[in-house]
């Protein structure tokens, strides 16, 4: 038996398991043999010996090279090498990658796996697979007490408060869910909390209080649902906002204010500064108050579908005893139902931020920009003519 050195530890040791760095930051991997190669895609979850397995990695092998050359090489002189667009065996991509870090071919064949590997991550986000049914359930919640009346909006339930404009975000879109994966250190769907999202606008930072508190009071937010790291104010200024409430006279009413008053307490409400954990690729301009809601999901289980499809079968042949004898009924009442809480944004902003943010630095489109030139940065090291930020 050949001894195998130990020591020194190779960088997925040291960068990631010890670390805490990505697995997509590593200049190459350390596979020499087909055997090797087939051993490292079995464990990575694809037996290539079956066609089907196979097949499905092809097909993210060309949606990567689709991706690299549309999104990823947009406003540069690259393209994708012959050799890397050409592959027939998706294993050539691990071998390649091990070469040393200097050949030209090795470096496009990690970016090419880098890609790949996202993709893979969402192609197996399994809540992807049941999108539709959550969405319904998540905006069902907002939408017994939203209104509309003419261009404006309204939250109506124990009492009222006014909105400018509601704007859903129903599903990110799969060139949209790479670009966040391949800045994310976790590079993981599962990490992306804004894949359904439901924004409020309203008047003023007072009027953003009182759509807050509307929320709360009708049940809709749940403090005991909000994941505490992933809320951002960008908005209010707290010790502000303290001190004017301890002032409140007994019998205070947000009606009695003038339009003048209520001009001077959002300016006194209104954040100074962006806050420190402010998000890298937001503009300094964006403001919102921004948070990530839980909402339990349930869902059928799978096989009531399966089921109940039998069952018609059998009415069908006007042979419904078969059906009863096997109690296909009373199977489909006990099949126990599918259930997991689901993360959704919720965004809560003021009439002149949610206007700066259709156009100039904190839109929407440059926000998209900066995430493109972070992820080209990422996936193209060693080949990109310039230092990673």
């Amino acid at each position: 038996m050949t001894p195998h050195p130990l020591f020194p530890m190779p960088p997925e040791v040291t960068r990631v398991i010890l670390g805490g760095g990505s697995p997509i930051d590593l200049e190459g991997l350390r596979v020499h043999s087909v055997e090797e190669a087939m051993d490292f895609a079995l464990n990575y979850g694809y037996d290539m010996g079956v066609p089907a397995q196979r097949a499905h990695v092809l097909r993210v092998y060309e949606d990567a090279v689709d991706f690299l050359e549309a999104v990823v090489l947009d406003g540069t002189d690259l393209h994708v090498p012959t050799e890397i667009r050409n592959v027939e065996d998706p294993l050539d991509l691990l071998l390649w990658a091990s070469e040393h870090p200097r050949v030209t071919r090795g470096r496009w064949a990690c970016a090419l796996l880098r890609v790949m590997h996202t993709l893979f991550h969402v192609d197996h986000n399994v809540n992807l697979r049941f999108l539709p049914e959550i969405q319904r359930q998540v905006f069902d919640r907002y939408d017994r007490y939203l209104v509309q009346e003419g261009d404006h909006w309204l939250l109506r339930g124990a009492y009222e408060t006014p909105l400018v404009a509601v704007e859903r975000k129903e599903n990110k879109d799969r060139v949209s869910m790479l670009l966040k994966m391949l800045h994310k250190p976790e590079n993981v769907a599962e990490t992306i909390y804004d894949q359904i999202g439901i924004r409020f606008v309203a008047e003023d930072q007072l009027g953003v209080l009182m759509v807050i508190r509307f929320l709360l009071d009708h049940h809709v937010l749940m403090p005991t649902h909000i994941k505490p790291s992933r809320s951002r104010n960008l908005m209010i200024d707290m010790p502000a906002l303290e001190a004017w409430m301890e002032a409140l006279p007994p019998a205070f009413c947000i009606q009695d204010l003038s339009p003048t008053e209520r001009r001077e307490l959002s300016h006194t409400l209104a954040a100074q500064r962006p806050a420190a954990d402010q998000n890298p690729f937001s503009s300094k301009d964006y403001s919102a108050v921004q948070f990530t809601a839980r909402t339990l999901i349930r869902l059928p289980s799978p096989w009531v579908g399966g089921l109940a499809g039998l069952q018609e079968h059998f009415g069908s042949l006007e042979q419904a005893h078969p059906a009863d004898r096997a109690r296909i009924p009373q199977l489909i009442q006990e099949q126990e139902e599918f259930t997991f809480f689901f993360a959704h944004e919720v965004q809560v902003m003021e009439l002149s931020g949610f206007q700066s943010s259709q156009s100039g630095p904190a839109s929407h489109s440059e926000y998209k920009q900066r995430q493109r030139d972070a992820a080209r940065r990422r996936v193209l090291q060693g080949i990109l003519q310039e230092e990673p930020c």
